[in-house]
């Protein structure tokens, strides 16, 4: 007999449970079971008892217990139908659905589950099941025959017949059943075992006609025969099985250890490349949804992606932190190291003896359609199809999030960015497909929590405070906030004189805190400048003092968010000050309109950064600052304006 309800295996995670439907399918089954173990109660004064009829039964109620799983499918069988099908030969119908529906009851008291529903289905539905089996056979056979019967083929039909029926009904009923009571398909539930349990029901019909079609020796066979063979096949087969079992359990846990070491990996490039988990969990999804959406079905081609949409920017370790989360545009050379990621990343992974092509797809992710790309310069349909597939959606999600030198683009900005550079950059029909399954996935990510614990903060905000008091402004030596409160307006009127349009920002680092604290911001910032302190890394002048490297002409809405566009900042360079060899803050200057500043301009901002230092480093108290000591070196002013830093090479066009 096929496993009572809540042993079946659970469904998919499709569909949706419907409770209304699994009553409505309980309460048919139970009545139309009722009324069959009625009636076969009332056929038990003309079953023709024999000392055979008791053994046979404890037979089909004991054997129920050893049922054997079949490896690596969500099935099981044991040999109680055949049992049951030599009750219906032999004795008729009734004597095996009384059977049924006892054993039925004694399994569902042995396991304990409270829902009655669950009880009266594992009573009713093997019942009925077996009822209707023999009903068939009996139709097709000599309904006054019982006992032995002669080897016929119309017998063998019959009984073959008689089977399948029991199997339909059986198997059919249980994944309807389950399907209803816990969401999802339930042709799927059943086609996941049915073969198995139509070649079970049906070996089990084949004994039953081999023990009544031995006529008087039917004890004999059974006793010195067949029940021998039986225990010994199902001892062979459960030790098989048992084994089968254990070495899938083993393999099941290596490959649960290798994704969980894949994906650590992954979680370090992305706490050192500043995104977030989120991030590379979404390319994988969307990754495999494309490549399924392509035509992609073969699991070791999936598998592949998977990996490798985790792994594809591994090579970013090599690359030094100051140039990865550079905010603004990269030089040359930093492009250059950048773009060594890629086969970095495939040496790397040649160490790992991958089962599937995880390192052509990790190499190949930069390649160009039109042979543009990197490392080697494949064109078209020479670059690995994951390789393709991995380069769209990775630049879409890239610039659809925020990043620490750039805001996010919306979903339909990005599509027009990936349709731009379609035929040249990224291969037409696979940016096609996405764009058309955009909606898809997102509807799908948005019933995602996409954010991890270790998530790292998101720059959607700006992060520019006021200047500080109390706690905040306590954490930073009294001599240094003085000292930078001061000097800011001085800074500010020097740099109107010599840069028309800026606007002046100062921040004391509070080590203690691990903060920036504003000492002064020009009033022309006005309230975009408004928040609270925030941590050394944070913003571009947070990125700033946590890498000490200066950054030059890069988007001033990084630190103060939409409401720099609106008031017309664009450019800005962010430098630190140090004091004697110690980081003390940092100074930003912003500019209004397109013009970015030139080299001469960014040396004077970085002199004027030193010379705040200096005065910090000298200064023997506050008293001692004067204006004088701020004024900007010689040489600055209007006609000071220098060739060249406004066509600074940028690589943020394409993601990496």
């Amino acid at each position: 007999m096929s496993p009572p309800v809540h042993a079946t295996p659970e469904p998919g995670p499709e569909g949706q449970p419907n409770p209304l439907g699994l009553h409505a399918l309980v309460s048919v089954v139970v009545s139309c079971g009722a009324g069959v173990i009625l009636h076969a109660g009332s056929q038990v004064p003309q079953i023709a008892f024999d000392w055979f009829l008791p053994p046979l039964i404890l037979l089909t109620l004991f054997s129920t217990r050893y049922r054997v799983k079949v490896p690596g499918r969500p099935a099981s069988v044991s040999v109680s139908e055949a049992f049951v099908f030599l009750l219906v030969l032999r004795y008729g119908p009734a004597p095996a659905v009384l059977t049924v529906a006892l054993d039925g009851l004694i399994v569902s008291a042995l396991q304990g589950d409270r829902r009655w529903y669950r009880a009266l289905f594992n009573v009713a539905e093997p019942a009925l099941s077996t009822f209707a089996a023999a009903l068939v056979f009996r139709s097709l056979t000599d309904a006054g025959t019982t006992g032995s019967w002669a080897l016929t083929p119309g017998l063998l039909a019959a009984t073959m017949a008689m089977s399948l029926t029991y199997f339909a009904l059986n198997s059919w009923l249980t994944a309807l059943a389950v399907a209803l009571e816990n969401g999802g398909s339930p042709y799927r539930l059943w086609t996941r075992h049915a073969l198995y349990l139509a070649v079970n029901d049906c070996a089990a019909a084949g004994l039953a006609v081999l023990v009544v079609t031995s006529g008087g020796t039917a004890s004999l066979v059974l006793g010195g025969l067949v029940l021998p063979v039986l225990v010994l096949s199902y001892l062979t087969y459960k030790t098989a099985a048992d084994r089968v079992d254990d070495a899938t359990r083993h393999a099941r846990e290596v490959e649960q250890m290798y994704r969980a070491t894949v994906e650590t990996l992954a979680i370090a490039v992305d706490a050192k490349d500043q995104v977030t988990h989120g991030h590379i969990r979404r390319v994988q999804r969307h990754t495999v949804a494309l490549a399924r959406a392509l035509g992609v079905t073969a699991e070791h081609d999936l598998k592949a992606l998977e990996a490798a949409s985790l792994l594809h920017d591994v090579g970013k370790l090599a690359v030094p932190d100051y140039v990865l989360n550079k905010p603004g545009a990269l030089s040359e050379a930093e492009f250059e190291q950048v773009k060594r990621h890629a086969t970095k990343g495939a040496e790397i992974l040649s160490a790992v003896t991958f089962p599937y092509p995880v390192v052509p797809i990790v190499r190949h992710h930069h390649e160009q359609w039109c042979g543009r790309g990197y490392p080697d310069g494949l064109a078209g349909e020479q670059i690995p199809l994951g390789a393709r597939i991995l380069a769209v959606v990775d630049c879409f999600d890239a610039v659809t999030s925020d990043r620490p030198y750039r805001r996010r683009l919306t979903d339909e900005e990005a599509a027009a960015i990936l349709l731009d550079r379609s035929g040249t950059m990224y291969d037409p029909a696979v940016v096609e497909a996405f764009i058309r399954l955009v909606p898809e996935l997102r509807r799908v990510d948005a019933v995602i929590d996409a954010r991890s614990a270790g998530e790292a903060a998101s720059f959607a905000e700006p992060v520019l405070p006021v200047q500080a008091t109390g706690a905040d402004a306590d954490t930073v030596s009294p001599l240094v906030m003085t000292l930078l409160e001061a000097a800011g307006p001085v800074a500010e009127a020097d740099l109107r004189r010599a840069l028309p349009g800026s606007a002046v920002a100062l921040f004391a680092r509070a080590p203690a805190r691990d903060l920036l604290v504003t000492a002064f911001v020009s009033s022309d910032l006005g309230q975009s400048a408004h928040g609270s302190p925030f941590p050394i890394g944070a913003g571009l002048s947070g990125w700033v003092a946590a890498h000490r490297h200066t950054i030059v002409n890069s988007s001033a809405d990084l630190d103060l968010g939409e409401a720099a566009l609106a008031r017309g900042f664009r450019a800005c360079v962010s430098t630190p000050v140090f004091v004697l060899g110690d980081l003390a803050g940092v100074l930003t200057v912003y500019r209004k309109g397109e013009g970015a500043f030139t080299r001469d301009e960014v040396r004077l901002i970085g002199a004027l950064a030193q010379r705040v230092g200096m005065n910090l480093a000298q200064a023997e108290d506050p008293a001692g600052v004067s204006g004088r000591m701020l004024r900007l070196p010689s040489g600055w002013g209007r006609g000071a304006r220098a060739e060249g830093a406004g066509s600074r090479p940028s690589s943020r066009g394409s993601t990496w």
